[in-house]
């Protein structure tokens, strides 16, 4: 999930980052000085490079220890979809102690900051508590399932969210954001308390970073897992899932990278097979 906080500058120079969504015309001009010379804006990806940071919950803020403690005393039962299978609730206990165990880290992610100098920087938690659902709802094949996303079902993720945006509050008032006149628009300097905070991130916040995981969890059966360590779907023969839905918990990095590892896994496997 992640929150889009939203900045002027007065000083910026032009262009900006922005314009990739806003100026087409510039656009197609920097992508054939790209083709014509290898040069300009295009020879780096938008949002890469020095612009994404990650950082652990330590480097977040000094209160972690009671933030893990916090979340070991939580009903995970009431986290949950109402009416889920007692499976998920063994699996949901054994991905949050994975989780909290990335917490106590002071080198495991749990918040990603990508900040290229557009007027909406997000503030990602990539390391969430909450959980959601995915439910049939019809007996039509081609109707849509049911989403819902669970989002700050778990009540840690919000004290988490809190602690990102305190930090990164602390970020931009270093000295180059001023040179450039950063000003926050949106929540606003006039947000200053934690619940302020809080108010303001449940406004502003989107359920997904476009990072899903977890529908076809390589977990046991008993935790309510869909795949085993080969990639086979528990109960069919000759299925496996090669994707992100495979992970019972989203890495502490963009995902596609990760989905590539998996999908060269799956076809050793594969090959593997065939041979036997």
């Amino acid at each position: 999930m992640f929150a889009g906080v939203t900045y002027d500058y007065s000083k910026y120079p032009f262009p900006t980052p922005d314009w990739y969504f806003s100026n087409q015309s510039w656009v197609a001009q920097q992508l054939a000085t790209y083709y014509q010379n290898r040069t300009g804006p295009d020879t780096q990806a938008y949002l890469s490079g020095t612009t994404v940071a990650f950082l652990s919950l330590q480097r977040l803020t000094d209160q972690y220890r009671q933030i893990i403690q916090s979340a070991k005393e939580t009903d995970l039962a009431n986290a949950l979809p109402a009416g889920a299978d007692k499976t998920l609730l063994q699996g949901y206990k054994a991905q949050q102690s994975a989780i909290l165990a990335d917490y106590a880290s002071p080198d495991t992610a749990v918040h990603e900051l990508a900040a290229s100098g557009g007027e909406t920087i997000p503030l990602v938690l990539i390391k969430p508590l909450s959980r959601g659902s995915i439910l049939i709802n019809s007996t039509d094949p081609l109707a849509d399932p049911v989403f819902d996303y669970g989002t700050f079902q778990h009540p840690v993720d919000m004290q988490i969210f809190i602690a990102i945006y305190k930090k990164f509050r602390q970020f931009v008032a270093a000295e180059p954001w001023k040179a450039v006149g950063l000003e926050e628009t949106v929540p606003g300097p006039s947000v200053q308390s934690d619940q302020a905070i809080e108010a303001a991130i449940r406004n502003i916040t989107h359920s997904t970073w476009s990072h899903p995981v977890g529908t076809c969890a390589m977990m046991p059966k008993e935790h309510g897992g869909v795949v085993d360590s080969q990639l086979r779907v528990y109960g069919v023969k000759g299925l496996r899932v090669v994707d992100a839905s495979v992970m019972p918990i989203i890495p502490a990095t963009h995902t596609s990278s990760t989905v590539y590892a998996v999908a060269e896994k799956a076809a050793d496997l594969i090959k593997q097979r065939s041979r036997s």
